[in-house]
């Protein structure tokens, strides 16, 4: 049989037989992308470690806070990409609502700058006060700072003989359950070497944020009475500044006042009379305009709570933040 390759079999080749030929080009590219997607690595919301500035917020500190989440952050191997955006006065608000209500986001900084009733009667009641930090917390589901201990601690306790004690051990095996289904549709764990190898990694995630969670923990009790905190009653912006209130919020408030005003932001300010090593958290973190401009005070970081959509990766925000201040602060020398 002659199956010599000629310039006019060729040619004819090419004439009778390109739309097949393109098809199996198309067909061959279609198929590799097919692949590629099925085996890339997904990333979910919670290893994506977003921090937003709100509008008040000068986008000045990105550069810096960027730099540090890569360096000094120490967030675990499962963290997989890093997001800070800024949001404009025009369309932040909006722009934010819809981010969160697909769970995207970690933190935030925001202002804390209040203000005051323009009723000649309520002007020097406290109640009547707004602030976007408020109404931050009123609209949206926010970490007051001593759930977020209790949830972590529960957390770790999960992974103990006998739930969670500070010096407590991890339990491997726990660790190994917990980890494989968990990491189970994972593509980079699915051989038995990489799945060994992403139990070492797991369980210096834990250590890691066990040692956090301690550091944290020293901070939060030595400081909850002091001005590390900015302390708040969930709906009670909406319910005393609000105009015909609905009857569910004020019943909602009225659960939240019996728990009394909890820690939901860390004051940025407070953090900046600590500095250390001519760092300054207002390098980071600082109002836009006003009479405080270009400084941390009535700056604050708040935590969301997603821990229903991110139940083990939630708490790299307590990493995060003991790292940020142990940078930034001499509180935790």
């Amino acid at each position: 049989m002659d199956a010599k390759i000629t310039k006019r079999r060729l040619s004819e080749m090419l004439q009778y037989d390109w739309i097949k030929i393109l098809g199996v080009i198309v067909a061959a590219i279609l198929i590799w992308e097919l692949i590629f997607t099925m085996t890339a690595v997904r990333v979910s919301n919670g290893q994506n470690f977003k921090i937003y500035y709100y509008p008040t917020i000068s986008s000045n500190g990105t550069t810096e806070l960027y730099d540090f989440l890569q360096e000094d952050a120490g967030l675990s191997y499962d963290v997989l990409e890093y997001n800070i955006e800024t949001l404009d006065a025009t369309y932040g608000d909006t722009i934010l609502g819809l981010r969160l209500t697909t769970g995207e986001g970690d933190l935030i900084m925001i202002d804390n700058e209040i203000t005051h009733s323009e009723s000649e009667e309520h002007k020097d009641d406290p109640l009547y006060d707004s602030s976007n930090f408020y109404q931050m917390v009123d609209g949206y589901n926010m970490y007051s700072y001593d759930v977020l201990l209790s949830d972590v601690k529960a957390y770790l306790g999960s992974f103990m003989a006998n739930g969670y004690e500070e010096n407590g051990a991890l339990v491997e095996e726990k660790v190994e359950e917990h980890f494989l289904k968990r990491m189970k549709k994972d593509n980079r764990f699915r051989s038995a070497e990489n799945k060994k190898k992403g139990l070492q990694q797991e369980l210096e995630r834990l250590e890691t944020l066990k040692a956090a969670v301690a550091d944290f923990d020293k901070l939060y009790s030595a400081n909850k009475d002091t001005g590390l905190f900015y302390n708040y009653v969930k709906y009670q912006m909406t319910v005393y500044t609000g105009t015909d209130v609905d009857e569910d919020y004020k019943a909602a408030y009225e659960k939240e006042l019996a728990k009394g005003a909890l820690p939901y932001a860390i004051n940025a300010g407070y953090l900046d009379e600590f500095k250390k090593d001519g760092k300054s958290v207002s390098n980071v973190i600082s109002m836009l305009q006003g009479d405080n401009e270009g400084s941390a005070e009535g700056t604050a970081i708040m935590v969301f709570n997603f821990k229903a959509q991110q139940p083990d990766l939630q708490y790299e925000t307590i990493v995060f933040l003991t790292n940020f201040i142990r940078t930034y602060t001499t509180l935790l020398d």
